[in-house]
């Protein structure tokens, strides 16, 4: 596996190079265009390996990173150990709107399938196969899977830290839906189910999870990537480019062998979070575009108005 690291001015920490350089039998490539002047585009090093299932799509994996080196290494580490190697692994260290980095990775990347993944997860040793398998049917446009948050996380979450009100929320919002993954309710709020350690689900989904999504890389660029406008962590930027690509034709499939454990850091772009304004602004513009008139969105929009409105003058509230 090539690792491709794209800091973009920003310090590559230590301690991550010298995790790769010990750890894997491939040499680290410093990416570092805009300063090195080296070339944009980096001759793989190495192949991946044939899937037990037969044929296996070659496999970029992008991951942006920020002020996360152990977290990071963490998951590099789980990237090792996969039954199917990915052909590259592309980081990237840039600071700045999160659609517009994961497009920049996107334009690097060589492989069929891209996939998109966070600093602050770990992957199960078949979770890339999990991923691969499904894109052997030529309908299949994308492909998600489990992103388990264990108890512990759940905790520092505000949509699972108060269970009376995740009851409520549950009911009004998700309509009983909430143990189903990768569904987008009435309310045009996203179900929950996809964080579950029990979730079994293998079939179609309306969308992918932002921090385990695959998608073919032609028709990624077909449908133009996310959609830059929305702004700062890109929120519901995710479920856009999910719908856009569901309007060209093609299925989104839910494998739940493609599993990973999603354990939300409090450090990097989680400081983000609550710091800029377009959360709010980022979700009335995919509710625009995608979410039918219903009592139940209208009531939804009215939650989040009150909810991050809260959060503002509340800074002890974890971001949800």
């Amino acid at each position: 596996m090539v690792y491709c690291v794209y800091s973009h001015g920003y310090t590559v920490p230590t301690c991550v190079v010298t995790w790769i350089q010990k750890n894997s039998g491939y040499e680290l490539v410093p990416s570092l265009a805009c300063l090195l002047r080296i070339p944009r585009y980096l001759h793989p090093l190495s192949m991946p390996q044939p899937s037990k299932m037969g044929k296996s799509l070659s496999a970029s994996i992008i991951i942006p990173s920020l002020n996360r080196p152990e977290s990071l290494k963490r998951v590099l580490s789980s990237l090792e150990a996969q039954t199917v190697k990915p052909m590259e692994c592309i980081v990237l260290t840039e600071e700045g709107p999160l659609a517009r980095i994961r497009n920049e990775g996107a334009k690097k990347a060589k492989g069929e399938v891209i996939v998109f993944i966070d600093d602050d997860v770990f992957c199960s040793p078949e979770w890339l196969e999990g991923i691969l398998q499904p894109f052997n049917r030529p309908n299949i446009g994308g492909v998600s899977g489990r992103a388990v948050i264990t108890t512990r996380y759940r905790r520092q979450r505000d949509l699972f830290r108060f269970p009376k009100i995740k009851g409520l929320y549950d009911r009004i919002f998700l309509e009983g839906r909430e143990h189903d993954p990768g569904r987008i309710t009435k309310a045009g709020t996203w179900t929950t189910g996809a964080s579950e350690e029990g979730c079994d689900y293998e079939g179609s989904v309306d969308y992918l999870e932002a921090c385990n999504m695959a998608f073919r890389r032609t028709l990624f660029e077909q449908a133009g990537g996310f959609d830059e406008t929305y702004g700062c962590i890109g929120d519901w930027s995710e479920p856009d480019l999910s719908f856009r690509i569901r309007k060209l034709g093609y299925v989104l499939w839910f494998s739940k062998l493609a599993k990973l454990y999603h354990e939300p850091s409090r450090t990097g772009a989680y400081l983000k979070r609550d710091a800029c304004q377009a959360r709010l602004s980022n979700y009335l513009l995919f509710s625009r575009r995608w979410v039918k008139p219903h009592w139940r969105h209208s009531l939804y929009k009215m939650f989040l108005w009150t909810y991050y409105s809260f959060k503002r003058r509340n800074k002890w509230l974890s971001t949800r």
